[in-house]
């Protein structure tokens, strides 16, 4: 029996794992079999960059990829010229070097240009297509904007660029429509007039209409170049109340009594009120409608 004082002895556990033994000799040779692939692959990334740095300025500078054609389409108001300036490229660049979708954006911050594509065929041909912006009304902020058919604003109007295009008045900047702002009921209800004014043989075509004032209570009022001077059209229903402006339009060039109507209120289009004008109609009034 042991006594109380007696050191126990220290058994030996069979199930725990020894500590491996560190061998220094394969550590390093791993660590230098590391460096070396590190090394080898850097050395490789190196060699494989200078190679394409090299095939790039051969590219480049070789004479097969200079440009001798640049084929444009698609301007109007805008000559060859204009565009390959602001495209900023020339004959003789080379067709490799040209950065395509910067030339895009070149051409994408001319006001007039709404889409423009770049290809380059080679050996030595550029193709750029544009689309032109199409106005189809002026907007008067105090300074007056071109708006297109979707009817953003695209840029201030010189005043060579507004004949024929109706203006609106009336019109607040927060009535309008941006990039950033939702559609309001003003943009909406213009929009609709200006697109069924865009087809020609419509009853009341958009060159036609000289101006459309907005009121944010009452909505639209046109001023035209018809026999039916001022039309006051509120909102809503415009393919109605265009139907029965077609009937008075009819009326009014068949009786030779009544010379035009100065207002008319086809606000509600089952109530219509009139204010017969007094002046003679022009040829040049009848000839329009």
């Amino acid at each position: 029996m042991l006594g109380k004082n007696q050191p126990k002895k220290n058994r030996y556990n069979r199930y725990k794992k020894k500590q491996p033994v560190k061998n220094r000799a394969a550590t390093f040779k791993q660590s230098v079999r590391i460096l070396f692939k590190s090394t080898f692959l850097a050395l490789v990334i190196v060699g494989m960059s200078l190679v394409f740095i090299f095939i790039h300025d051969v590219l480049t500078q070789c004479n097969y990829f200079k440009t001798e054609t640049i084929a444009i389409a698609g301007g109007q108001r805008l000559t060859p010229d204009q565009i390959l300036k602001t495209a900023d490229i020339e004959k003789g660049v080379n067709l490799v070097s040209l950065n395509l979708k910067t030339i895009r954006e070149k051409l994408l911050a001319h006001p007039w240009i709404a889409e423009a594509d770049i290809r380059r065929t080679f050996p030595k041909t550029i193709d750029i297509r544009i689309r032109e912006q199409e106005p189809v009304a002026v907007i008067d902020f105090g300074k007056q904007f071109l708006v297109n058919r979707s009817g953003l604003i695209f840029k201030e109007a010189a005043v060579s660029e507004t004949t024929g295009l109706p203006v609106l008045t009336g019109i607040a900047y927060a009535d309008w429509k941006t990039s950033e702002t939702p559609e309001t009921r003003v943009f909406t209800s213009v929009l609709e007039i200006l697109k069924i004014g865009s087809v020609p043989d419509e009853v009341l075509p958009n060159r036609l209409i000289k101006n459309i004032r907005i009121d944010r209570e009452i909505g639209l009022t046109l001023e035209t170049e018809t026999p039916v001077r001022s039309i006051q059209l509120g909102y809503g229903d415009y393919r109605k109340k265009y139907r029965r402006l077609e009937k008075v339009l009819s009326y009014v060039m068949e009786n030779e009594a009544l010379a035009y109507i100065e207002e008319i209120d086809l606000r509600n289009p089952d109530h219509i009120v009139a204010k017969p004008g007094t002046e003679i109609l022009s040829e040049k009034d009848k000839k329009e409608v």
